[in-house]
């Protein structure tokens, strides 16, 4: 069951890629076309291709910045060693026995 969940994931993430790039590949290919007209059909694919690939970016942006809040919430503080602190004996709790 777990291996059949990552492998859909996997698909999943790969056709999202395939679109993504054949949206940008059509769009680069057809921008000098000898449009007909309002009712040209490249014209009309290529506000498809732009309108996909606004939806993707808004959405990988909304995925970003709730994956990067959700580290921000949940990681510890006390685990997290700044630059500020300094390990002494009595931070370590280390017995000087001389």
């Amino acid at each position: 069951m777990k291996t059949e969940r990552r492998l859909f994931s996997c698909l999943l993430i790969l056709l999202v890629v395939f679109v993504l790039f054949a949206s940008f590949y059509f769009i680069l290919h057809e921008t000098r076309h000898e449009c007909e007209g309002d009712a040209c059909p490249v014209c009309a694919m290529i506000a498809i291709c732009r309108n996909t690939l606004k939806s993707f970016s808004v959405a990988l942006l909304l995925v970003a910045a709730l994956l990067s809040s959700l580290h921000a919430f949940l990681s510890d503080p006390a685990t997290d060693r700044g630059s500020d602190t300094s390990d002494t004996p009595v931070s370590l709790k280390v017995r000087l026995l001389n």
